[in-house]
This record gives C-alpha cells, structure tokens and sequence, in this order.
C-alpha cells in the first residue's frame, strides 16, 4: 500500500471508528475514560496531516514510515515556523486535545499529559521535520491553559435544562468557544437532550466579570537606538489594540482547585496594523494567609500565557509565578486590590531586528517575568488602576544575547449608566536587547488613550 493512500485512510477511517465508538457507549460518556481521548486525539492529528497534505500541500505534510523513523531517531531541534503558527497557533491546536481529556472527566494535570501526548505524538509522526522542543512547550502550556479557560467558560453558557432558541444560543456559543465539547455533546447526543444538569460536568454558576472596551489613541511617541535609520523607519510605530475584551473569573480567596480563579484579556484591531493580544492568568494553588474582618491576603502559584503580536513587534511566553494577592476595603466602601508576582518563563518568544531565517524574526528562550497590578476602586466613583509585566528571555534560539521586556498601563475609568463609561489609560512598551554578536537595541513607544467601556456580571 502506497504512503499516500495509507495516510488518506488513516485520516478518514480513524475519526469514523471513534465516533463509532462514542455512539456505543454514549451514557458513560462523561465517565473518566483513556482509550477515546486518546483516539480522539490522534484522529484530530491525523485530520489537521491530511489538510496539510492533500488541500494545502505543504511538503512538511508528505509524511512517510521514513519521516517517521527519521524523527525517532534523531534529537529534538528549534524550528522556524512564524511567529503566529509558533506562539497562538500550537496552543490552539493543544487546546482541542486538552479540551477532551476534560470532557471525559480528567482533572488539570491529567489533561495536562494529555496535552503532553497530543503534542509529542504530532512531533513525531505527522510532519517530516524533526520534532521542535519550542513546539511541544508551547502547545503543551499554551493548550492546557487555554484549553481549561475555554471548557469553563462554555460550561458557564451550557444548560442541559434549557429549550427552544435560548439552548440553540447556549449550544452555538459553547460550540464556538469549545469546540471539542460542542463535538463531543453531538455525539453523545447531550446537545439535543433535555435533562437536570450534572454538577460535575456542570457546576454551580461562579462570579464573572467582563469588560468590553473600544480605544482610540490620542498621542504617541516612539524613540529607538541601536539599529539602521531604514529598521528605525520601519518601525516607527508600535501599535497597540484598540478593541478589548476582559474577564475575570471566580473568587481567588475562595479558590481550591486549578483555575478556580483566572483572568483574560483579549485585544484586536484591523484599522491599520493588526494587531492581537491574548493575555491570560490562571490560580493553581493558593493559601490564604489572612482573611479577616475587611482584608484579605493569600500566595497562590499560577500559570499565565501572554501573546502580544503587531506588524512591528512581539512578544510571547507561558510561564509560573508566586504571587501574593491582598484584598482590603477601606473608608467609603473603596477598595485597595493588589498582586505581586515573580516566576519563571519555560519559553518566551521576543522579536529581533537581527535573527531571520525562513519565517522566523524572533528569539526564543526561557527567563523570567514580573508582573504587578493595582487597583483602587468605589463603585460609586471611579476605578483606578496600574499594571506592568516585564519579561526576561535569554536566547537559546536566533540572536544570542538577553531579551528585556516591558508592557505597563494607568488607567483611569468611570462608570456612567448602567455599566457605560469612559476612561483614559497611558499605555508603554519598551525592549532593551544585548546581544554578543550585534549592537545593542533599545526602544520605546507610549501612548495616551481614551475609550469607551461596558461592564457587567
């Protein structure tokens, strides 16, 4: 049998025997199961193979059992893929494996290895390039995390109890935002069946924040040093999103399992530059240290995942910190909220003026991070706030040196009816890079901005 023709069964057959097999056992689906999400997960690879192979025809797609050998024997490598595919793209493929070891009952850590495996099992036989350690961290970290924001936030929309319009709702956005679970509930015939929801797979409503907000810049400036007049030139703006989306989840008090408690923030445009940024903080474990009349203090470890991509310039990594979290109301019903946070970044991506190979104009490497939040706010006033996230990457892949980033934010909001308001924010970006083989490079953009928000719960 020809490799052609044995990848195309493969790629077909496979998917129809575990749907078959779902449709089987469909009342112990929810049930902690192994086989099926593993099957699943090599039916999603070897689906994405085909597409790769016989629509796209990229030739990393042309696999053969000597790609595969090739593979095994030979050591893990850093590939060279964009900054998109590396940084957003692997975590989104990681997020639909993580996304059924939850569906079928597996905790964090548990779909964490299956994250692992997903990961390792698409190094290694479904492209003919050698594996990538940088491919397999970030899908790994990068699609357990998202992966677990993602199935909550859709458990939080479903309602097995609801009917008519408002379930087709309830099912078309969870099947958007999770769409392994929006498969998997097809199968297994929950879409369509009205029953009392199961507390396991669906728990009691937690407290959500969300916050939309439209910006428009006022001012900016940039200074640079270090490169050529026409690399100057070229990036004489840094832009950043002018659309975001926040939300906070949970209680992080009263947190006691993984992500119990996090945090997103999603921004775009399209106006200009585009623009993206995924911003992401997620409560593993914590300890309350003092929970007491009108303050409260606890540490908690956390995983965050950060994406910051534009025409200009980028900045990517998955990490873990230690972070000491206080809540204190004060007079006037105001309320002081802060987090400190130092941790370790497993890999960061960093753009670079002087690495370009193939589609790659970034480092890669681990390092550090600090993140610091501030927030003083009276619902009946205003809301205050000061961020700042500083990343630390040393250069293991591109152009060896040191990598220091900052992204920092004040901003001043008011509520005005019903959850409508205005703010205006002072916004910066700043990168220092020392490298052993290159002048040294260092920018810096700020912007003042105004916008319009909404909030609600």
């Amino acid at each position: 049998m020809s490799n052609k023709l044995y990848t195309l069964l493969i790629a077909l057959f496979v998917p129809l025997m575990i749907v078959n097999g779902q449709l089987i056992i469909s009342e112990e689906a929810q049930q902690k199961k192994y086989l099926l999400p593993l099957g699943q997960m090599f039916a999603i690879n070897c689906g994405i193979a085909a597409t790769n192979r016989y629509i796209r025809n990229v030739h990393y797609a042309k696999i053969s059992f000597s790609s595969i050998e090739h593979n095994l024997l030979n050591t893990w490598v850093w590939d060279d893929d964009n900054f998109e595919v590396n940084q957003i793209g692997h975590p989104y493929q990681g997020k639909l494996y993580y996304s059924i070891a939850r569906h079928y009952g597996h905790n964090y850590f548990e779909g964490l290895a299956f994250t692992a495996l997903g990961s390792m099992q698409w190094e290694y036989f479904m492209e003919t390039e050698r594996p990538a350690v940088n491919d397999l961290i970030t899908t790994t970290l990068g699609g357990a995390m998202l992966g677990e924001i993602t199935d909550r936030v859709s458990n939080q929309i479903l309602d097995n109890s609801s009917t008519g319009t408002m379930r087709a709702i309830r099912e078309t956005a969870a099947f958007i935002i999770n769409p392994m679970k929006g498969f998997n509930r097809i199968v297994d015939g929950s879409m369509f069946k009205t029953q009392t929801n199961d507390k396991s797979i669906f728990p009691k409503k937690d407290k959500i924040r969300y916050e939309i907000s439209f910006e428009k810049k006022m001012f900016s400036n940039m200074n640079s040093q270090g490169y050529d007049d026409l690399k100057a030139d070229s990036t004489l703006i840094v832009p950043f999103a002018s659309y975001n989306f926040n939300m906070s989840y949970g209680d992080p008090f009263k947190a006691k399992d993984p992500f119990d408690h996090f945090s997103l923030n999603f921004g775009f445009s399209f106006m200009k530059d585009v623009v993206a940024n995924v911003s992401a903080r997620g409560l593993i474990w914590k300890k309350n240290l003092r929970i007491k009349d009108n303050t409260h203090n606890a540490i908690g470890f956390l995983q965050n995942f950060d994406y910051i991509s534009s025409s200009s310039h980028k900045i990517a990594a998955s990490s873990f910190g230690i972070e000491l979290m206080s809540k204190k109301t004060a007079f006037n019903n105001w309320v002081f909220r802060s987090r400190y946070q130092v941790g370790l970044i497993a890999l960061g991506g960093a753009s670079t003026e002087y690495y370009v190979e193939v589609e790659r104009d970034y480092n890669l490497g681990p390092g550090a991070i600090i993140k610091i939040n501030l927030i003083l706010q009276n619902d009946n006033f205003a809301k205050i706030s000061f961020e700042i996230n500083r990343f630390f990457i040393r250069t293991l892949s591109g152009a060896e040196g040191v990598e220091s980033v900052g992204l920092g934010k004040a901003e001043i909001q008011k509520d005005i009816y019903k959850g409508f308001g205005l703010a205006t924010s002072y916004v910066f970006y700043d990168r220092v890079g020392h490298y052993l083989a290159h002048p040294d490079v260092q920018v810096f953009n700020h912007e003042f901005r105004g916008m319009l928000t909404y909030n609600w719960y």
